[in-house]
């Protein structure tokens, strides 16, 4: 019987929670599964910096809205989830690999992430945790109060990181992302894990079919996010040489202005006929019209499957990932503008964003935990504010920014 644990990850497991003024266990907050997973396995294959890593891929400067579906979200990027994870192999000089739905089913997928975790490779893979949640409750004692709560009768998709399986025990080695190291390391049966790893397949009898207890979209139940079944994300060994920190940073520093501007409007999750796709409010920008929408009582509250309402900051936890997405833009923006500083490139402006998008995330801690909506929507509108400051400030960086290639670091020109 086989088994093969990679002890290393727990040396790199990133976490991405925060903690509201009961600390925790009581008010653990946490978001970005789809990145936060990836990012330990990129600071497990040699990048120590995670939130220029994160601050790379864009997803922290971003922001979307629809008018015609309401709730807002603070993820996204640029475009799909795969897109933020290719993009971050381009921008690390790190070879990301995802892969769904292999031909030979759960049999193909299971032996492809064996093969990988027998060569000390961590996965993150997609799946329905509510069917696997029960096990990490058992471990952690964030999860298991979040299990006690209203909204944890709906399923949902989220992606975690396997980092080992034992045939004799019939187990999988899972690390929640979203929690303490302490208690981040669960195992629980691979028959469980199967199921939850096929789930996102959805066709039930020829058609898809929403997953019990899903959040509505106005008179309807949303689907899930479009991977899978059998979704598997990794990153090989090895970084290119070739890999340049100054090309990095000029390429993805123009992409997140972009994202920043609101130019990059396709959401994660849409996907259509490109003349029938609904208006969408985008980047900061669309964050201030967004506050007023909900100051005009254009935006309300959440309705759920059964009618009642959550509150839209407060109990939806929207801005979770507006908390760590802000401080990993915030992160980006100082390695940015430590890069200009030596190579002796004005840095002031970059600087001076950091700050602001900085603020932007301490705001959103605030927010958070906003019940009033009027209060909530005054609240946005300033973060929107500081948003709008930081993407000013970026522009006035970006002629700094778009000539560090050809300024040679300060040591060497010396």
């Amino acid at each position: 019987m086989a088994r093969h644990e990679i002890e290393r990850y727990a040396e790199s497991y990133y976490s991405m929670i925060w903690c509201g003024p009961k600390g925790y266990p009581e008010q653990v907050n946490a978001g970005r599964c789809y990145q936060t997973g990836l990012l330990g396995m990129a600071r497990y294959h040699g990048e120590p910096d995670t939130l220029f890593a994160d601050g790379s891929t864009g997803d922290g400067f971003s922001f979307r809205w629809c008018p015609a579906w309401g709730a807002p979200a603070f993820n996204g990027g640029k475009g799909a989830f795969h897109e933020l994870w290719e993009y971050l192999g381009d921008a690390l000089g790190l070879r990301v690999l995802w892969e769904e739905d292999q031909e030979g089913g759960f049999d193909e997928a299971w032996a492809r992430l064996r093969a990988l975790v027998d060569r000390d490779i961590p996965v993150q893979v997609g799946l329905h945790f509510s069917v696997i949640s029960a096990w990490a409750e058992a471990n952690s004692p964030a999860v298991a109060i979040r299990a006690q709560r209203p909204a944890a009768k709906y399923g949902f998709g989220h992606h975690v990181v396997v980092s080992g399986y034992d045939d004799e025990a019939g187990t999988v080695t899972v690390w929640e992302p979203n929690d303490a190291v302490a208690h981040a390391r669960f195992t629980c049966p691979i028959d469980a894990f199967r199921k939850a790893w096929a789930a996102s397949d959805q066709r039930i009898e020829g058609h898809y079919s929403a997953w019990p207890h899903h959040h509505p979209w106005h008179d309807g139940p949303s689907l899930h996010d479009g991977y899978g079944p059998f979704c598997m994300v990794w990153i090989e060994p090895g970084r290119d040489p070739r890999w340049d920190i100054a090309s990095s940073i000029r390429h993805s520093y123009r992409r997140n202005l972009k994202i920043l501007r609101g130019e990059y409007p396709k959401p994660y999750a849409l996907f259509g006929n490109q003349w029938m796709i609904p208006h969408w409010e985008t980047g900061a920008p669309g964050m201030a019209r967004c506050a007023r929408a909900v100051l005009d009582g254009t935006l309300g509250d959440v309705v759920q499957v059964d009618g009642s309402a959550r509150a839209l900051f407060a109990e939806a936890q929207i801005p979770n990932h507006g908390v760590m997405g802000r401080a990993s833009a915030a992160g980006y923006l100082q390695r940015v503008a430590a890069e200009l500083d030596l190579r002796g490139l004005a840095s002031t402006a970059v600087a001076a964003a950091a700050r602001l998008m900085a603020l932007s995330s301490d705001r959103f801690r605030e927010l958070r935990y906003e019940r009033d909506l009027r209060r909530a929507g005054e609240l946005l509108a300033g973060i929107a504010q500081t948003e709008l400051a930081a993407l000013a400030d970026m522009e006035v960086g970006w002629e700094s920014v778009r000539q560090i290639t050809e300024h040679a670091l300060a040591s060497r020109a010396a």
